[in-house]
């Protein structure tokens, strides 16, 4: 059971408003043009959580603490710190800022009022519930309420229908480099570096026998598909809504893509549950980053979650969230380059994993087999073509 909220708690974390709005504006842009991309994302975060899940199960410790207690030379450890908190940091600050347009975008679709003063208001609802250290109190209530904008998504998409040609472009990889910022962000929204932090920590909760965690990798495969299924939905709502109608989208007309199921009900229903999304990754984000910093300084095994810093940490990510937030540009542009930022510092995440899983003292006979290396190792240098790319571009 506590694997299984586990795995569905992951799967909650990557389906935020980045998801939301990057899918939309995939399908809106490019039709299915980046299904392919979707796909490649969906296997990668599947390979990627089971490594991360393992390595917790199997040592009782998060990532963070088997870094430092894998690496021992003071030169690598210190090149760890400084990798870590670099992605984490980075990457979960421009994530947070992500959250908190996305969820402020919500607020001001169905209320009144301005981003700024939104951002706050959620900024300070989050920052209440990291320090009261009763995050769960309303994440498991706006998880449902992500669950239940998901099922509309999946009964619009299926209202609407699928347009078969399109859609074997996208399966074929048409346009795949057509938006290389829209590329990358379908990627960083899906296989979310903070995530592999916060499951490793998760996990090492609850170690088990060598059955649940056979019965773990079929939760973490069936949960992971499932919020792939709804990102492909709203990536289909908004081809149908958009791109095939030759239609631009923008805050005003973001919701009516589920105009066909809910009617005028479309922009209500939108709002609350982009910001149901919103607000349960911009809880999960900083806790994560919490996660991993605090298991660098501390000793393996403490509960790091009873800490003082950690609270600190997860403040500090809250905070500079809201100051990307509300003294950045549009929501939609902020959402969009925060998981962009993601892809671009996944690798570094990735690659440490990788080396963890890959250890007999650490991982034991729960070790990476070789067919599993090869698809690590696949996902790595794909993304890490991608951001080159995206990287030289932005140079040319």
């Amino acid at each position: 059971m506590q694997q299984t909220k586990t795995s569905l708690i992951v799967t909650a974390a990557f389906i935020g408003p980045g998801t939301v709005t990057t899918a939309t504006l995939a399908g809106a842009e490019l039709g299915y043009g980046l299904l392919w991309a979707l796909l490649f994302s969906i296997l990668a975060t599947i390979i990627i959580q089971d490594m991360a899940s393992r390595l917790g199960l199997a040592t009782g410790l998060g990532m963070s603490e088997n870094l430092i207690t894998a690496y021992k030379h003071p030169t690598l450890k210190y090149s760890v710190f400084i990798l870590v908190v670099l992605a984490l940091g980075i990457g979960n600050a421009a994530y947070e800022g992500g959250n908190l347009s996305g969820a402020a975008l919500g607020m001001r679709t169905v209320f009144t009022g301005s981003q700024a003063m939104w951002v706050c208001i959620l900024g300070g609802l989050a920052l209440c519930l990291i320090w009261l250290n009763r995050p769960n109190l309303l994440t498991n209530v706006l998880v449902i309420l992500v669950a239940i904008m998901s099922l509309v998504f999946l009964m619009a998409a299926i209202t609407a229908g699928v347009n078969i040609e399109q859609l074997k472009n996208g399966m074929m990889g048409v346009g795949l480099f057509d938006n290389s910022t829209l590329l990358l962000a379908i990627i960083g929204t899906t296989i979310v570096p903070y995530n592999i932090f916060l499951h490793s920590s998760l996990s090492a909760q609850a170690r088990q026998s060598d059955q649940e965690i056979s019965l773990d990798r079929k939760q973490l495969i069936s949960s992971i598909s499932l919020g792939g299924l709804i990102t492909f939905a709203i990536m289909s709502c908004a081809a149908n809504a958009f791109f095939l109608t030759q239609t631009s989208v923008d805050r005003g007309n973001i919701a009516s893509q589920l105009s066909p199921i809910l009617g005028d009900w479309a922009q209500w229903f939108f709002g609350i549950g982009i910001f149901a999304a919103g607000l349960t990754s911009a809880i999960t984000a900083p806790l994560a980053t919490a996660y991993a910093v605090c298991g660098l300084f501390f000793k393996p095994g403490e509960p790091i979650a009873s800490l003082y810093a950690f609270r600190m940490i997860a403040s500090i990510v809250v905070m500079i969230g809201m100051s990307i937030a509300i003294l950045g540009a549009q929501p939609i542009v902020i959402i969009v380059t925060a998981q962009a930022t993601n892809a671009l510092l996944l690798p570094f995440s990735l690659i440490l994993l990788l080396g963890l899983l890959n250890r007999t003292h650490v991982m034991g006979k729960y070790r990476n087999t070789p067919l599993i290396n090869i698809m690590a190792v696949f996902v790595v240098l794909t993304v890490v073509c991608l951001s080159t790319y995206k990287l030289l571009s932005l140079v040319v």
